[in-house]
């Protein structure tokens, strides 16, 4: 994590990464915590590599809550994305986000 920037109000921009969970939660999606914050007010950016897709996310508090999906091609209808399955291992990829928090 890395404060790149303070807001006018003196709020943090805050630039992370990280790298996908080795085992995916449907129940539990995946959490993503912004250290340098202890509340997040704003998702500036969020994008995860891969060809995987962020199909939904929550925040509470400094944690960012991700859901994410995938496009299966092999299905009619590939144009919506749907949830990777449980236990799928997304360790090799990388998820981004800017934040503004205090």
């Amino acid at each position: 994590m890395t404060v790149v920037g303070l807001t006018a109000d003196g709020k943090k921009i805050v630039y992370t990464s990280a790298s996908g969970p080795s085992n995916y939660s449907q129940a539990n999606n995946f959490n993503l915590t912004v250290g340098d914050v202890n509340r997040i007010d704003t998702v500036l950016f969020l994008h995860i590599d891969g060809g995987y897709k962020i199909i939904d996310y929550s925040v509470s508090g400094n944690v960012i809550n991700i859901v994410i999906g995938y496009y299966d091609f092999s299905k009619s209808s590939a144009d919506v994305a749907s949830e990777v399955a449980d236990g799928a291992d997304l360790s090799s990829i990388t998820i981004t986000a800017v934040v503004i928090g205090t």
